[in-house]
Order: structure tokens, then sequence, then C-alpha cells
């Protein structure tokens, strides 16, 4: 495999997207989608604060995080010169390659319904030429040739993430010398400028996702209440067959390309996302088989099932960057499935999981400067939705219908795993230069 790969240079990069240009022109790509970007340390040009620029694009990774984690199969390397391709055709339009790249180098094309990248520009490669960015850049900012990989770069605009990036850059100490903003020769508060970065991952975006998950926590908390139960009435077998249905079928709408969907299952080897499908689909295989015959074997295989299944979701979460210091979310669904199993049962033990629960959610909300009126309204019904059943069971409050109190916690769970989405982000770029 060549050890060719772009070389970049800080120092001479005046940001004038002539690589991006060339990228166009070269793979016939149109705006707004593009495969190389420009990323820029003062995009609002604050006076006197200093520039720096990095052109970035696909890095066609040694441990390329999009080929390990993509569900479907739909990357390839290329042996002879490395480059990591995408196949549209098989691409389901999951979007998880997205996240797992740090560079933010695979994009989805929404009119198209699947993910995009940069591909070396592998044809010009094979004829012995180097990609058009890379040809095309004016200043020799953006070069290409003999490379040393480095497994993780500590440079202005690269992520800490371990890939092995095919690139290598050049007098990045000039980051260091950029001059600090003078306010009195200015007149103007740096608090006067936002740099806003769109974020890959927000809860508005994933709403599918989002539903998907808390169903799957609920699902499983339920399913583990059955087993006191002498005969499964009619109405919760119905109930519990919906919910399972409608958490499947939202999951969906998260796709680019539902009628791939199959091909999810194809990377269990190495993808988590795909295992987490492959764990859904057995659980509700098993689960639902259990509804309807009651044979206890089945209950304990989906019992196992069903908590593997959360542990893969959970884990699908491995390639984010998580914006809170707790060891985990308060809304983890495992920890969910476990409260409203021990608050539907009455059991003691559900003091212990509210508490930390509870716990988890005051602490990460202890960092929060800014107070929004409905942050705070949510905020405060996800709180009581933890406390009041936890002092309706410690006192013996909760009466025999606990309808009321389970609705309270379901409501506060919801919230809890909407607000997790807006917990989480990308690594990307935009965050370290």
């Amino acid at each position: 495999m060549s050890d060719r790969g772009f070389i970049f240079d800080y120092s001479r990069c005046v940001g004038c997207h002539a690589c991006i240009v060339a990228c166009y022109n070269q793979n016939h790509t149109e705006p707004p989608m593009a495969w190389r970007m420009v990323v820029n340390g003062n995009p609002v040009k604050i006076p006197l604060k200093g520039f720096i620029n990095l052109s970035i694009a696909c890095n066609h990774c040694i441990d390329a995080p999009c080929m390990t984690n993509c569900p479907a199969i739909a990357y390839s390397r290329d042996d002879e010169t490395g480059a990591i391709i995408h196949s549209s055709l098989k691409c389901i339009g999951c979007k998880y390659c997205t996240w797992a790249c740090p560079y933010e180098a695979p994009k989805f094309n929404p009119d198209k319904g699947v993910v995009e990248k940069c591909n070396f520009c592998n044809d010009l490669l094979k004829g012995g030429g180097i990609p058009a960015c890379a040809a095309a850049c004016p200043t020799g900012s953006l070069t290409f040739g003999e490379i040393k990989i480095e497994a993780n770069l500590s440079k202005p605009g690269f992520p800490e993430v371990a890939t092995s990036p095919r690139i290598n850059v050049a007098n990045e100490s000039i980051n260091d010398s950029l001059p600090e903003m003078a306010i009195e020769a200015t007149g103007l508060q740096q608090s006067d400028f936002v740099e806003t970065y769109s974020h890959r991952i927000h809860p508005t975006k994933e709403i599918p996702l989002f539903i998907f998950t808390y169903l799957s926590a609920v699902l499983v908390g339920w399913f583990i209440t059955f087993y006191r139960l002498e005969k499964i009435s009619l109405f919760s077998k119905i109930s519990f067959i919906l919910l399972f249905a409608f958490a499947g079928f939202a999951s969906l709408f998260h796709l680019g390309k539902p009628l791939r969907a199959i091909r999810a299952l194809l990377h269990v080897k190495s993808s988590w996302l795909s295992r987490e499908i492959a764990l859904f689909g057995l659980f509700a295989f098993s689960g639902l088989l259990y509804v309807f015959t009651e044979k206890p074997p089945l209950f304990w295989f989906s019992v196992v099932v069903g908590t593997a299944f959360l542990i893969s979701l959970e884990m699908v979460y491995h390639v984010v960057r998580k914006n809170y210091s707790t060891p985990i979310h308060s809304a983890n669904t495992l920890l969910t499935a476990s409260t409203l199993f021990s608050l539907i049962t009455l059991s003691k033990a559900f003091v212990l999981l509210a508490t930390i629960k509870l716990l988890l959610y005051l602490v990460r909300h202890a960092y929060i400067q800014k107070f929004y009126p409905k942050r705070v309204i949510f905020s405060l019904i996800r709180f009581l939705g933890i406390l009041i059943p936890l002092v309706g069971l410690l006192f013996g409050l909760i009466p025999a219908n606990i309808a009321p109190f389970l609705t309270l916690f379901l409501i506060g769970e919801f919230i809890d795993r909407y607000e997790y989405y807006a917990s989480i982000d990308t690594h990307n770029p935009f965050q370290s230069i």
C-alpha cells in the first residue's frame, strides 16, 4: 500500500478556495455539497485576532473509522493507492460514518439520500497524477507526495482521534504567533462575535433516533416485568406488539434509503450499529414469541438478548464527542430500562436507581451557565419525573394504580433522552482550530 498522501502548509494557505473549485470540476459535484472544505480560525473576521486556515477533506486514514463503523459495508480500500472508496449503491444513508469521521469528510446528500465523500481522485492517482485539489493550489500550501503516517495529529484543526490519516502538516507553529485581539484598539468585545458551528448531531435532526432509543429502553424494561405475570393480558400483548412495530418503523425514517435497510445487518463483525440492529431484530423475534407462547426459556433468552441490545445501542455512540463529564448520561437506556422495571414492580431497587439518575442529571446541569425559560420548564418536569415517584415509593404514597407516577416518570425520561442528543456531537475540525 502506498504511503503517499496530502501535505498541508499552514503558513501558505490564504483561504482562496481554489482547492474546493478544483474538486467541484473534477468530481462534478454541485454546491452546497463540497467534498473539501477550508476551515478558518477566525470565520467572522474579528479585527486583530489573526487568521489561520486549514484545507481539509477525506484523509483516507489507515484506521478509517468510516469503513470500520459503516453497517452496510459501503466503504472499501483500494490497495494500490490507499484510497477509501464509498459506494453510493450500497449506502443506506444512515449517516453513521458522518458521526465517526473526525474530519467531517463524509457528507450526507439529502437529495440523493446517500453519503458522498472525497475519493482521493483515485483515477488520477492510478494514472500517475495527483488529486485535483493539490494540483490547483496556487500557493503550494496543499501538495501531494510521500508522507510519514502518524497515528494522531495534534495539530490545529485535527481532533484528538487516532485514525492514522494520510496527511502531513508543516509550519503549524504559526498558530502560536497569531495576535490576540486588542480590545482597546477596536472598542469591540470578544463576546460581540459568535463563531457558529452547525452541529451534525442535534435533537431536532435526530427525532427518529431519539424516539427509537427511548422506546427501546421502555420495551426492554416493560418486557422484564412479564416474569411476574401468570398470564399476559390481551391488552398488554397488543400494546407491546404495537409499540415494537412503532419503534422499528420510526428507526427507518433516519435512513436516506429505507428500502436498503436490510444491508445494515452486513457488518456485525465490527460495526456497533450493525450489532444493535441485529440484536433489536432478535429481541423482537424472541420477545414477541414469548408474548404469544409464554414459555419460560424464551423469556430468559429474551432478557439476555434485550440487555445485549441496549448495551450495543449505547456502544453505537462511542464515536461521538460527549459534552458532559459524568461516566454515563442520566438517559442511558440500560439504566432507564432497569429503573422502569423497578418502578413497575415497586421494587426497593427503584430508590437506588432513581437516586443515581437524579444525581447524574443534577451534576450535568450544574455546569449550565445560561438558563432559558423553556429549558427551565422542561428540566423541572424531568426533575419531578424522578423525584415524585422516588418520594412516593420511599414514603409508601404510591397507590395500587401507579399509572400517574409511571406517566410522570416516562415523560421525564422522554425529555432526558431528547436532551441526550443535545449533549453529544461529532469530533470535527471546527472545534480545534
